[in-house]
């Protein structure tokens, strides 16, 4: 067939590219035959390969569509609902906030007992190493124990003469008698005289009245003589009472008060009779129980340290042989000036009042607290044992 030319004979030829593109269109009708052919053996092999699915994977693969056929339908009912309203959404976001509220208190108060958990292991830890230390103290001990037992058993036993100790009668002080003491301490016996400063003081008195008195008091039928103590606590700051048993005698004085006090402080160290002197025939406290058993209102009451009750012992027995009455206790004690009893401190010295002498107060004494508005109610003390003076045994 004869190719037609363009009426002007001057056009391009389109034969060619005509041919160009039967050819490419052969080409790809070719490469998808081959594409196809390919596509189909492989899924004829992927089918021949695949493993046939077990009863039991069956029923799984059921129940998933089961379940998503459930799901399914919620979610074309939610799209069906009406949207909610503003209150309702208000609501929502409340409910929200108030979770997340609890959500924070709860993660707070967790991070509080994570805290005292680490506290409660830390104290934990302490209270651990403080037992193992009183374990170890504990099993010190009783080493130590064990030691002091088998010294013990080793030790041999000491045949020591048993001391002989009267039971005591209790019977009440008379009245009328005149009580002396002995201070029982360091292994020392220290005999104490309360009448004879006394009567020293009055003796002063009397001699400086003129210069000390200031005034008379009339109180009921007894006019008091009142002396001034500024002038008495200078004179006896330095008076010599002339003690012979190493023993010092000191007037004390209170600018806010009217009375006076006197102390008698004995040596405790070189003064009194030392235990192992007790046992000779002859010593200063024989010596002043064979004056003293002459005075037949004269009572020797001890006052004994619990570190000294041997020396006491001894010092009672020759107080008994010299038929003195005597009487002894172990706690400090507190008597009246008008039968010679006193009190004695702590540390080894006698004190008493002297109630027959009477001062000019120096100064005002302080003013007494005020008391409480609404004071709290006091419970009644239960009635103890009743007061028990001194007791002659």
């Amino acid at each position: 067939m004869a190719r037609r030319r363009n009426s002007d004979g001057g056009g391009v030829s389109l034969d060619s590219l005509m041919d160009a593109l039967t050819n490419v269109v052969a080409v790809l009708i070719l490469v998808l035959l081959l594409v196809s052919a390919d596509v189909k053996q492989k899924v004829e092999q992927f089918f021949d390969d695949l493993e046939p699915a077990t009863p039991q994977q069956i029923e799984e693969s059921k129940k998933k569509i089961e379940e998503l056929e459930k799901e399914q339908q919620k979610l074309d009912q939610l799209l069906t609902e009406e949207p909610p309203s503003p209150e309702d959404l208000e609501e929502e976001k409340r409910k929200l906030a108030l979770l997340e509220k609890t959500i924070e208190d709860t993660e707070k108060k967790n991070r509080e007992l994570l805290a005292n958990l680490d506290q409660l292991k830390k104290l934990e830890k302490e209270k651990r190493k403080q037992r193992d230390q009183e374990e170890k103290k504990t099993v010190f001990k009783q080493e130590e124990i064990a030691r002091l037992e088998s010294l013990l058993d080793e030790t041999p036993v000491l045949n020591i003469p048993a001391t002989e100790v009267s039971i005591p009668v209790s019977r009440p002080v008379p009245k009328s008698s005149e009580t002396y003491y002995a201070i029982v301490t360091q292994d020392r016996v220290h005999f104490i005289d309360p009448f004879t400063p006394v009567e020293t003081l009055e003796d002063q008195i009397k001699k400086n009245e003129r210069k000390w008195l200031i005034e008379r008091v009339k109180r009921g039928n007894d006019r008091i003589k009142v002396y001034d103590q500024a002038q008495m606590a200078e004179y006896f700051s330095t008076f010599d009472f002339k003690n012979t048993r190493k023993q010092q005698v000191k007037i004390i004085t209170n600018p806010i008060s009217t009375k006076i006090s006197m102390n008698i402080v004995p040596d405790l160290k070189e003064g009194g009779t030392h235990i192992d002197e007790l046992s000779g025939k002859t010593n200063t406290f024989v010596s002043i129980l064979s004056k003293l058993r002459n005075n037949k209102k004269a009572i020797l009451f001890f006052l004994v340290d619990t570190k000294s009750f041997n020396t006491y012992l001894q010092a009672r027995s020759l107080t008994d042989k010299a038929g003195i009455a005597a009487g002894w206790k172990m706690e400090h004690m507190d008597f009246d000036t008008e039968t010679g009893r006193g009190r004695v401190t702590p540390q080894g010295s006698f004190g008493m009042m002297l109630k027959e002498v009477e001062v000019n107060r120096l100064k005002d004494p302080p003013p007494p607290k005020p008391k409480p508005k609404n004071p709290p109610k006091k419970e009644p003390k239960p009635e103890g044992p009743p007061k028990i003076g001194p007791k002659l045994d």
